[in-house]
């Protein structure tokens, strides 16, 4: 059997529709509050209440919906340095697929200590996700699977937007739209989402990983540039000619980068200021909406897109 290619382009509007209806089936909306941090009056999506922890669970269910209904048996191999991998297991224990998740050794103790309650093959490789994603290309090639990347797929992107369709539903006023960017899944979903309405979509990135910049500046990105960061969600490079970049590049978005120390004040913040406790991914676009508000819309919204984060990580980030 020839392995289906991978999609690897926008999403139809047919897809868009079809990751509503399947994430809508299985994902209940996650809120939507007003709060004041730091001074700043955010409206701030709460997608670290997922039953994963993360927003990468929308993306996972759509995709794995597509296999199981066109190709029904078919196994999947992916990649993950944590929320992808958690929203992949979830996903295929839901809808009866197999799946291998392959790590790099430096991925979240959190992290990999929940994939270690899902029935799916945990393989360790590498210590970057840069090597870790070779791997896992090798293995799902090998054994004839399907690889469904964390953001370079059109069916991840489709159930990644189904985050901001809930956002325009549940405020019709907002102006503003700020997501982390990482491989740019969440952000290419807003964007083919917010298409067409009076949404702004901003990308949020931490100065030490700003892979994704660098990737839609034209420029060939430096690993040996990517420095360590409490965001590691967003750590690590990004695929050659992902499809993200491409959305990210004919839309214009503008992209904001913050430093690990606003990262970090940010996070102090969100657990002070609105008690929750919020991953060093999600601090990053915190970082940003507290920084660029005074020239954007009135009515902001930042995406906390997880809360997958170690005791020991908020303890020290806390005592600043």
């Amino acid at each position: 059997m020839t392995s289906p290619a991978r999609a690897l382009r926008p999403p139809t509007q047919s897809e868009l529709d079809r990751a509503d209806e399947v994430v809508g089936a299985v994902l209940r909306p996650t809120p939507l509050i007003e709060a004041t941090v730091a001074g700043t009056r955010l409206w701030l999506k709460l997608e670290s209440l997922q039953p994963t922890g993360s927003f990468k669970v929308r993306g996972a269910i759509a995709a794995l919906d597509h296999l199981a209904s066109t190709q029904p048996g078919r196994s999947v191999v992916t990649c993950s340095a944590g929320n992808h991998g958690l929203g992949v297991a979830f996903a295929a224990s839901r809808l009866g697929v197999e799946a291998t998740v392959v790590v790099p050794a430096t991925a979240s103790r959190v992290k990999r200590a929940k994939l270690g309650a899902y029935d799916v093959e945990l393989i360790e490789v590498g210590d970057t996700y840069e090597e870790a994603e070779a791997a896992a290309l090798v293995l799902a090639d090998a054994r004839d699977a399907l690889y469904v990347s964390p953001y370079n797929d059109a069916f991840v992107i489709a159930g990644q937007s189904t985050m901001t369709a809930e956002i325009m539903a549940q405020l019709p006023t907002a102006t503003d739209l700020i997501v982390s960017v990482g491989g740019g899944g969440l952000l290419s979903g807003s964007i083919v989402r917010a298409a067409g309405s009076a949404l702004r979509v901003h990308g949020a990135l931490v100065e030490q990983n700003a892979a994704f910049a660098s990737a839609v500046r034209g420029d060939v990105v430096d690993e040996s540039l990517l420095r360590p960061t409490i965001a590691d969600g967003l750590a690590g490079g990004i695929e050659a000619r992902s499809v993200t970049v491409d959305i990210a590049v004919r839309a214009g978005v503008d992209l904001h980068l913050v430093s690990e120390a606003a990262t970090r004040a940010a996070l102090r913040s969100s657990v002070v200021d609105v008690g929750l406790v919020i991953e060093g991914s999600a601090a990053v676009a915190l970082a940003v909406g507290l920084a660029q508000a005074p020239s954007m819309g009135p009515e902001i919204v930042v995406a906390l897109s997880g809360r997958n984060i170690t005791p020991d990580l908020v303890a020290d980030v806390m005592a600043g």
